[in-house]
C-alpha cells in the first residue's frame, strides 16, 4: 500500500521548541505502522526527526523498524 509522505518544507514554525514537542508527544503515542503513516503524511520529515530524539529508546525503536516496513511498502508500490 502506498503512503502519502509530507512534502512540506520544515518552515522554522515547525521547527519551534512547542512543535517539536507536540510532535514527539504524537511519535510517544505512536501505536502502529499505521498510526505512524498517518503522521508521516501531517509532519514535514526534518521536524519529524527532531522530534524522534525526545522519544524514549523503546518506542524509537518500535518507529524505526515500522519506519523501515514503510520504506519497503513505499519500494514496492
Amino acid at each position: 500500500m502506498k503512503h502519502h509522505i509530507c512534502d512540506f518544507e520544515a518552515t522554522q514554525e515547525w521547527l519551534t521548541i512547542e512543535s517539536i514537542d507536540y510532535i514527539a508527544e504524537c511519535l510517544e503515542a505512536c501505536e502502529s505502522l499505521e498510526m505512524l503513516a498517518d503522521l508521516r503524511a501531517i509532519f514535514p520529515r526534518p521536524a519529524l526527526r527532531s522530534a524522534s530524539i525526545q522519544v524514549n529508546d523503546a518506542q524509537r525503536q518500535r518507529l524505526v523498524q515500522w519506519l523501515q516496513m514503510l520504506n519497503k511498502q513505499q519500494a514496492a508500490a
